[in-house]
């Protein structure tokens, strides 16, 4: 039961350092993608199959700060964007991205006819790729990414048909 407590305190804490490093480059983004709903819902398959498969037990001392942090976590990571200094992404593992670290930028202009929508891939020097999603321009967002990124990265923009 000892263990267990002091497990409980080790995660919270890495959780909730993680959740204000989030908020932190979340509260600093630029221009905000559209918010990625996905990160609350497998928050929510996770918590409800560590319940149904018994690897969750209501009785754990803990367990409450654990899913309250864990949930906020997933709230947090929903929100995207380009910030001053990085590229915030959605992900338990790799939240933001440096400006250095992207050598390619692709823009997609995804035709809609109610409002504008743009997919931002950004490609890394180790071959990784990241998707931000826009409700706006595309000249919007290559004015920001000129005000951030470094020249000799690469922008294309494509167009679906």
């Amino acid at each position: 039961m000892a263990n267990l407590s002091v497990f409980y305190i080790i995660i919270d804490v890495l959780l909730f350092a993680y959740a204000c490093y989030s908020w932190f480059w979340q509260a600093n983004i630029d221009l905000k993608g559209k918010y990625r709903l996905s990160s609350i819902v497998w928050a929510i398959i996770f918590i409800w199959l560590g319940f149904v498969w018994n690897y969750i037990e209501k009785g754990d001392p803990g367990i409450n700060i654990f899913l309250a942090l864990f949930l906020l976590v997933s709230i947090i990571d929903g929100f995207t964007g380009f910030a001053p200094k990085r590229a915030v992404v959605s992900g338990y593992f790799r939240r933001t991205i440096r400006y250095s670290e992207i050598n390619m930028v692709t823009l997609i202009n995804v035709p809609n006819p109610k409002k504008e929508s743009v997919v931002c891939l950004l490609k890394t020097n180790k071959n990784k790729q990241y998707y931000l999603r826009f409700a706006c321009g595309i000249s919007q967002i290559v004015a920001i990414l000129k005000k951030h990124v470094h020249h000799n990265i690469k922008i294309e923009i494509q167009n679906l048909m």
